[in-house]
């Protein structure tokens, strides 16, 4: 099958404006995950969508006919849009089935052999998806009631190596096919291989602070 990697970018961001095109080391950010996919030379063909004219434009200026270019509608561009809308949106037209990776802009330190893995371990599943393990215990997150702790079960007596080992998605690679995704709408399923990958390659960026920390990180542990 026809293997593409999809890399959505969407122009509104609450948490940090512009964030997909903001200068990384540099560069603008999604740069570097589209370097990725086009290194890895897995792909058939790239992706990028976007509801955003100049950010497709900054892309095809740096890519040209490397990338296929989507202009994505506003219903599915919003807030409140979910990753399988937008999905949905561009595959519900194309009648033959593919492998796709879905790559996100603002995982930035991936590495070409994290896609390669990926590809490798994608056979007696429906889905993968990439993850790693927490620095904390889910047990050590309490809540808050009118200003007062309300404990958690273990009441304080917590100990590390006590605690159940929990993984959490990464945010760094989704796989799936076309007809497998859009039957489940979802990626995870107990179909679902996992692709555990080290912390180090595993931040996200939401925020300023995200953001400086992956430039520090790409600068003196990745490049």
């Amino acid at each position: 099958m026809k293997k593409i990697a999809v890399i959505l970018m969407r122009k509104n961001s609450k948490g940090l404006l512009d964030k997909n095109i903001k200068l990384f080391c540099g560069r603008p950010l999604c740069f570097y995950t589209i370097d990725i996919a086009i290194d890895s030379k897995k792909f058939d063909e790239i992706w990028i969508s976007s509801d955003s004219e100049e950010y497709l434009n900054l892309c095809e200026g740096e890519y040209g006919n490397h990338c296929k270019y989507i202009k994505r509608a506003k219903e599915v561009s919003l807030d409140s849009s979910t990753t399988f809308e937008t999905l949905e949106f561009l595959f519900k037209d194309i009648k033959e089935d593919f492998i796709f990776m879905n790559l996100q802009v603002t995982s930035p330190l991936r590495k070409v052999e994290h896609i390669h893995t990926a590809f490798d371990m994608f056979k007696d599943c429906d889905h993968l998806v990439s993850f790693t393990k927490p620095k904390l215990s889910k047990s050590l997150f309490m809540d808050e009631q009118k200003g007062y702790l309300v404990p958690s079960c273990h009441g304080g007596n917590y100990r590390r190596q006590d605690e159940p080992e929990h993984i959490y998605p990464n945010g760094s690679i989704w796989m799936s096919t076309k007809n497998n995704y859009l039957r489940d709408k979802t990626f995870y399923t107990n179909k679902t291989k996992v692709y555990e990958m080290d912390k180090i390659y595993s931040y996200d960026i939401d925020d300023n602070l995200d953001f400086e920390i992956c430039e520090n990180l790409y600068k003196n542990y990745i490049k």
